[in-house]
């Protein structure tokens, strides 16, 4: 049974990924990962708009270690909007880190009404990237960024049988493209100063102690949230998320832009 069958971030799912990322975290890698996506920005009194914000950890960590004014997130599934606006009552930062729920489509907001724009493992999610980075543009202050970390592919070639299968485990839309396929469409989208940097062999590892963890010292933990089934069904997943991030084809990476 797919851990997402109470929607796509259900009370087990979200309980399986705070046991293995840490509280407030959707997508792997906790703070130091988020230091990592915008390192050397300087994101102080900055507002920002977090796209698939997830339960927040990220917005509470933009201001709490880099200073950032204030933190918009939007994410389309309800429970996971409701916990992030209860931690951000429990981190005292309600007043900077404020969560809305929307329906997926274009940005409801007015253009040029942010300093940034961040993303964590959401974009895959979003099968017209190209409409999705015009809609970025436009809600950007002039000189504005973009910062994204997001799973992405080796090439754009349709997934092999051995992705397939696990994008099917997963149970999730997985519309990757590649690192290549992105920088295109920056400069498409009337973006410069672009950087692009692969995390594929970060992730793997990184993948690799997940499932280590959840075999050993956190198993109690994940049998007490999931039961023995689908535990049993969530270390499968893992094993096949490693597969593909060892054939190269998935591969996670991080993208900053400037707005001409």
């Amino acid at each position: 049974m797919s851990l997402t069958d109470e929607g796509h971030y259900g009370p087990k799912q979200l309980n399986l990924l705070e046991v293995v990322w840490g509280e407030g975290f959707l997508s792997p890698g906790g703070t130091d990962e988020i230091d990592e996506i915008v390192k050397n920005t300087n994101l102080e009194d900055k507002s920002i708009l977090d796209i698939g914000c997830g339960c927040g950890g990220a917005a509470f960590h933009l201001i709490k270690k880099h200073r950032a004014k204030s933190v918009q997130g939007i994410d389309p599934e309800p429970l996971v909007i409701k916990t992030a606006q209860q931690l951000a009552k429990k981190n005292n930062l309600a007043d900077k880190a404020t969560f809305k729920c929307v329906e997926p489509g274009p940005l409801q907001y007015n253009q040029e009404t942010f300093d940034v724009i961040f993303s964590k493992e959401v974009f895959l999610h979003i099968p017209d990237k190209e409409a999705l980075l015009k809609d970025v543009h436009r809600v950007l202050k002039p000189g504005g960024l973009i910062i994204v970390s997001d799973w992405m592919r080796i090439d754009d070639n349709p997934p092999s049988k051995q992705m397939q299968d696990y994008i099917a485990a997963e149970g999730l839309d997985m519309l990757m493209c590649s690192l290549k396929k992105y920088k295109e469409l920056l400069e498409l989208t009337n973006f410069n100063n672009i950087e692009i940097r692969d995390r594929n062999e970060w992730y793997l590892q990184k993948a690799k102690k997940e499932l280590k963890e959840i075999e050993g010292q956190l198993y109690q933990k994940v049998v007490d949230v999931l039961g023995i089934e689908e535990t049993i069904g969530a270390i499968e997943i893992w094993k096949k998320l490693i597969g593909v991030l060892e054939i190269g084809e998935h591969r996670p990476g991080h993208f900053k832009a400037k707005k001409i």
